[in-house]
């Protein structure tokens, strides 16, 4: 039997696991994380890969499940097992290694489908230059472990990606999973952020993603660490 790639779902209303399970073509399973409970008994052996999702938690809280997920992300890293963060999952893998010193809040919301610069340091050919992505975060990265390359960025969040080779780490800022109709639903359920924070919802719902970016960045995460897929 195949490994599955494990999707740890942080988010709120439960609903990101799913959302990135679709666009995976291989076996995965979707376990749930919440604030208020331990990090659940999950072996790194037992998954091919593990994707952690975005969450409307801030990175700089500590929740209940925070050692146990900074102890699994570092086990998973020494066992050679490729792990990919999604906003706060991608923040959690800098807090994994680097602590409190690894992330921070922004100077304000990034909010909307907005514009991501993919560098020639992104690691599968093919995906370059100015493209929009969903974005919805007040905090992010700014320093990461020994040996990583940022691989996406903008002017607001420096470090939109990143992957680092020898620890197997793979990061996003914004969020893949989401298509134009996922996404704009998201943000239509939730008119007041975009009200107190300025941000056109009307503007906001006429866009959408530059490319397809479920497919491609998934697809590259994989890519990255198994040649096979």
């Amino acid at each position: 039997m195949r490994k599955p790639v494990a999707v740890l779902d942080y988010s709120v209303d439960g609903l990101s696991g799913e959302l990135i399970s679709r666009w995976l073509k291989i076996p995965s399973t979707v376990i749930r994380i919440t604030g208020d409970e331990p990090f659940p008994s999950i072996l790194p052996e037992e998954c091919k890969a593990v994707i952690h999702s975005g969450s409307a938690l801030s990175i700089l809280s500590e929740t209940v499940f925070m050692n146990g997920a900074v102890d699994f992300i570092r086990k998973s890293a020494d066992s050679g097992i490729p792990q990919m963060g999604i906003c706060y999952g991608h923040q959690l893998l800098a807090r994994a290694f680097l602590g409190l010193d690894g992330v921070a809040r922004c100077s304000s919301v990034e909010l909307g489908w907005l514009d991501v610069s993919f560098l020639p340091a992104w690691p599968v050919a093919g995906l370059s230059g100015r493209m929009a992505v969903w974005q919805s975060h007040y905090d992010c990265i700014v320093r990461l472990p020994a040996g990583s390359v940022i691989t996406a960025t903008n002017r607001h969040t420096e470090i939109q990606a990143f992957f680092n080779r020898d620890m197997k780490l793979f990061g996003t800022q914004f969020h893949p999973e989401f298509d134009t109709q996922s996404g704009n639903r998201c943000f239509s359920n939730d008119p007041e952020l975009f009200r107190k924070n300025g941000v056109s919802l009307t503007e906001t719902l006429a866009s959408g993603p530059g490319f397809n970016t479920g497919e491609i960045i998934f697809g590259h995460f994989l890519k990255t660490f198994f040649e096979e897929e």
